[in-house]
Formats: structure tokens, sequence, C-alpha cells
């Protein structure tokens, strides 16, 4: 039956249905829709031909509905995406979502949100666009939930799709509450936190539903940067929670961690566990500051997740010869009482770190505190600094001899030969898609390098330098592997131990260690 085909006492069914305020609106509606057997869409459109029901003149029933959700204080995981309003969400990618749901037993949170494009094949045909497509009614989400003492989704807050930077000036708003924001580009950021305190994480879901934007300059930046995505986040305890990013293939097809969910040629959903991954891109290192724990933690990792490359920042730290401490005779008191500025004590302490893991394909990124002794050698007088002069004058020799790369990368060299890769200052090294090659603290034509400037660029890219977790579109910054306080990030700090992977798909994830786990998940 067509709309033009009610008769008069089709129309009066229609009415006493819909005005009968005993019963809900989603008994209402069901009741419609069973009885002239059409889809809850289609009864509604037809309440507002009718002129009984006028969405624009008010928030519509699934809105008042998503408003009042409730999380499921039962859960211990849930996955939370972001749906646009009057647009079909990618079947594919939906369903396996719901299915990895189930496996995992976790809730789905769908925020709601809205866009106008009056030219989408969705609304040009209706009255109103104020509606969710039926897959995600059951997950619609409006409200706000603090789902964990640390951490609260923010499906009240509605951002617009085309937004560039869509958690700029949400900083303040969940206090010291790590905050998920429903939003179709996937963004992170790590904010400060005074001594005892873990860094505040504010992200970006990615979305369930296709890109629907307008011709606009705006529109079509936003449809370059929609990402089919979701957040996990697992509840450990009350101290202690998880969370990761997930992004989806074209089919629908994503990785989370070590569970791979993909459906076969028949459309059957399946999940299988990840064995390996194509690189793994360590926290910054900073040999000797390095955290014991959190290396142990990666090991557990690695062990589930073997690495086909293993890119290192920060091998070296650099202490021993640290032109920041070079001035302050107290502190250059305390290191000669504790024999911590003996330079080789360093170096073999870093090489004897290396033989310990060069069995997961070490790539050392050349980066700046490896840059420490080539500035020590270049800048300092030798007859100052006695317990180190055999080493100055072997590694002035090394540079005199016109070696380009650096100290650091010649001692590994001449330590491990071809076992361990050394990069030099602006050589490239892809995998798919991403640049790893780079530390991060050289931006363009000399500047000071930042994840902004990053993300401009021609390719995606994973370095690390800022020791604190971060992800803008396709540019990403790994955290720390160090301790999180180490003397000279005084005051509030966002430092975090972080690592990134890049899966079999290409898609990069950061896998967070706090307190010395990462997940829930076996």
């Amino acid at each position: 039956m067509k709309f033009d085909e009610l008769t008069e006492n089709d129309v009066q069914k229609i009415s006493d249905i819909y005005n009968n305020k005993e019963l809900s609106w989603d008994q209402r509606i069901t009741a419609i829709s069973q009885f002239f057997d059409k889809s809850e869409r289609t009864s509604r459109k037809w309440l507002v031909k009718l002129g009984l029901k006028n969405q624009e003149q008010g928030e519509s029933e699934e809105l008042k509905k998503a408003k009042e959700k409730k999380y499921d204080e039962s859960k211990k995981r849930f996955l939370i995406t972001w749906a646009q309003n009057a647009t079909s969400v990618h079947h594919e990618f939906f369903h396996l979502m719901e299915f990895y749901a189930e496996k995992i037993d976790a809730g789905i949170h769908v925020i709601a949100g809205r866009y106008r494009n009056p030219t989408s094949l969705w609304t040009k045909n209706n009255e109103t666009d104020e509606w969710w497509v039926e897959e995600v009614q059951e997950y619609l989400d409006a409200a706000r939930h603090k789902i964990h003492p640390l951490c609260e989704v923010l499906s009240d807050v509605k951002i617009s799709p085309t937004a560039v930077n869509p958690m700029s000036g949400l900083n303040g708003v969940t206090g010291r509450q790590s905050c998920i924001i429903g939003h179709p580009r996937v963004q992170l950021e790590a904010l400060p936190a005074l001594k005892g305190d873990l860094p505040k994480l504010m992200l970006t879901t990615g979305a369930c539903t296709l890109r629907n934007y307008t011709d606009s300059k705006s529109g079509k930046k936003g449809e370059f940067h929609h990402t089919l995505g979701f957040v996990v986040v697992e509840i450990k305890d009350d101290e202690t929670f998880y969370v990761r990013q997930v992004t989806a293939d074209k089919d629908g097809s994503f990785i989370d961690y070590n569970n791979s969910v993909y459906l076969d040629e028949d459309g059957i959903a399946h999940l299988d566990k990840v064995e390996e991954v194509e690189a793994a891109i360590l926290g910054d290192l900073h040999y000797g500051k390095h955290d014991p724990e959190v290396l142990k933690s990666t090991k557990k990792l690695f062990k589930k997740l073997k690495p086909k490359r293993t890119f290192i920042h920060d091998i070296f730290d650099g202490e021993s010869i640290s032109h920041h401490e070079e001035k302050n005779p107290i502190l250059q008191y305390q290191k000669e009482q504790e024999n911590r500025n003996n330079l080789e004590k360093e170096i073999n302490g870093m090489l004897k770190w290396i033989k310990g893991w060069k069995k997961y394909n070490l790539i050392v990124v050349r980066s700046n505190h490896d840059d420490f002794v080539d500035r020590w050698i270049i800048n300092a007088d030798w007859k100052k600094h006695i317990k180190n002069s055999m080493q100055y004058m072997e590694y002035a020799q090394v540079l005199l001899g016109g070696e380009k790369k650096g100290i650091i990368p010649y001692v590994i060299e001449k330590e491990f030969g071809e076992q361990v890769l050394c990069l030099g200052r602006d050589e490239s090294y892809k995998v798919g898609p991403w640049e790893l090659g780079y530390h991060g603290d050289q931006g363009s034509n000399g500047s000071r390098g930042s994840l902004e400037q990053f993300r401009k660029l021609n390719t995606k890219t994973v370095v690390g330098h800022y020791h604190s977790p971060g992800r803008k579109d396709g540019a990403l910054s790994v955290g720390t592997s160090t301790h999180l306080r180490i003397g000279y990030n005084t005051g509030a700090s966002g430092w975090l131990n972080s690592h990134v992977l890049i899966h079999k798909n290409m898609k990069a994830q950061h896998i967070h260690i706090i307190n010395g786990e990462y997940t829930t998940l076996k």
C-alpha cells in the first residue's frame, strides 16, 4: 500500500493509534508499522504527511529517547561510535561491531550526531531529517555517562562533523575525567595533570554511518576525513580503565588489539586471533630513564603480537653528557658521586638492552637525544671531562672521518652490524602508507615539529619526541617508555606510557600501558 492509497478508515486507524497516550511512543509506532506492514521510518513519514506529527516543531521521539539513555552498569566493556542523522549505516561494519560486542560482552553506544545536508539522497524526499536509521535505534545515545570514575562519555555534546578540531574548547568540561566525544574524525589528545594523576585523555570515536556531506569546501574536507570506527573502553577496577581507538577498512572489517573481525565470502562474521603486526612503534625509550615495568608489559604484548619491525625513538638518553645540565654544579656533583656522568657506562647499558631486544627487528630512528653525543664532541672541552676523555677522542675521530648518521648509530652498527638498522636524519622508512622514519622534533623548514604540522603532510606518519600520545587524523605520536616523572618534567605533565601498532590492514592503534597492563582481554 502507498500513502496515496490510504482510505478514510486507514487514516482514522492511524489517528486512533497515534493519539492513544496509554501506549508509549515505541508501542504506537510499532503498532502502526505492523498494521500497514511498513517500516518504522515509513510510518513516521506518514504521520508527518497526515499532520499528526510535526517533527520540525520540536525534538523527535528518537532524540528524546536517546537523551534518556542509561548505560549498563553491569558491563565492563563498551564500544562507542557516532551516527549521523538521516544517513544509512555501513551495514557490514555495523554488523561486525555488534558481533564483536557480543564476543567480548560489551555494551554499545551510538552517539546521535546531527548535520543538515539538503542534497542528501536520504533526506531530499522527507519532510524532516531528525531521524536515525533503525539499526542504531537500540543503541542511540544523547546523554552523558560516567562509565568509570575517571572516564565520561559526552553523548550530549553535538559537534559538527565538519569541525577540523572537534575537541577544541572541551578541555575542562569533565574536570579530571577522560572524555569520549562522538565525531567522524579520529583524534586523541593527552592533557597535562598534576603529579599523582595520569593525564586526561580526550578522544573522538569515528563513525558507523556512511559519508553524507554537502558539496561545500567544509563538506568535502569532512568527507575526506570521515572514518569508520569506534572507541573501546575496558574497565578493570575503580582505579584503572583502558581505552583504544579502532578504525575499520572499507569493507567494514577491523582489528582491535589481537582480534581480527571480518566477514567471509558468505557474509558470516568471524573473530580470529592476530599473531603478528606489521610494525610496533615504542614510546621514547631514553635508556637509563626507562620504566622496567613498562618494558616487561611490552614484552608480554610482543609475545602475543609479534612485530615484523620495532621502531625505537630516543634509544639513548644522554644524561652523562647532557648540555642541559652542564652549568649546574650541584647536579654535576651528584652525578659524579653516583657515577651517572660516565658516558661509556651509559652507552654499554644501551648496547646491552639492544642485545636483549634485537630479536624484535629493531629500527632506531635518529632522535634529538641521540644527537647529545655529537653535540658534546663539537662543543665541549675534553680536558674538563677527564672521565670521558677516551670516548671523546674516539668519537671525535669518527666525526672527523665523515660519519654521517652520528655517534649513536655508529656505536650500534659497530656492535651489531646489520642486525639493527639505524636511520639517519631525514631518512625515510615507510610501512604501507605510514612514514615511520621521523622523530618529530624537527618540523617544516627547520621549525619545531608538532602533530599540527605533520597532519598537513602528504603521507600518514607516526612520530615520537613529545612523550604524550596524540592523534590528529593521519598524524600520530607515541608516548614514552620512561618513568612518568624523570626530574625535568615538573609541574603538570601529559606524559603517558603508550605505543602505536600498525596492523596488517595498515590501520594504526595506540596501546596505552596503565599501571603495568594494557587490556582486560585475553
